[in-house]
C-alpha cells in the first residue's frame, strides 16, 4: 500500500515579518485621519519598537527613509511603496540598502476609508435628491 508521506506541521506564516539580524521586522499599515481617510501611514516596527512612519502621504506612490539604532549600530531603513488597490499597498523594505522584504500591506483598519466614503455618498444624493425635487416643482 502506497501511503503519501505525513504533512509536517509548519509555523503559521505572518505576511510582512521577516528576521533580520536576530530580530523581527514587521511592516503594517493604518488608514490615518488626514484628507478625510483617504491615505494610509506605512509602519516598520523592529522588534514592535516603530522605526519608520511614512504618516499617511497623498501620494499614490513614494518612499520614505528613517534612522535606527540596533545593537549598538546606527542602520537606515528606505521603504518604498506604489499605488494601492483596495487598501492594500506593494512595498519594498530596505535596511542599509539590502533588501529586506518586498510584499503587500493591507490598511488594518481600511474600513474607515469606506465609512467617509458612504457617509459623503449618501450627503450627496440626499442633496441631488432635494435639488431634483425643488426643480421638478419649478419646472411645472
Amino acid at each position: 500500500m502506497n501511503e503519501p508521506p505525513p504533512i509536517p506541521p509548519v509555523l503559521p506564516h505572518h505576511e510582512g515579518t521577516v528576521n533580520w539580524h536576530g530580530s523581527t521586522v514587521h511592516v503594517q499599515s493604518r488608514q490615518v485621519p488626514r484628507y478625510l481617510w483617504t491615505t494610509a501611514s506605512i509602519n516598520v516596527y523592529l522588534d514592535d519598537q516603530c522605526v519608520l512612519q511614512t504618516g499617511g502621504k497623498l501620494n499614490p506612490t513614494g518612499s520614505s527613509s528613517a534612522t535606527f539604532n540596533h545593537d549598538g549600530a546606527t542602520h537606515t531603513a528606505d521603504l518604498s511603496w506604489g499605488v494601492g488597490i483596495w487598501y492594500s499597498f506593494p512595498y519594498e523594505l530596505r535596511i542599509n540598502g539590502i533588501p529586506i522584504i518586498a510584499s503587500r500591506v493591507r490598511a488594518d483598519n481600511w474600513y474607515m476609508g469606506l465609512i467617509v466614503g458612504i457617509v459623503f455618498g449618501t450627503i450627496l444624493g440626499v442633496i441631488l435628491f432635494l435639488l431634483g425635487l425643488t426643480f421638478r416643482k419649478f419646472l411645472q
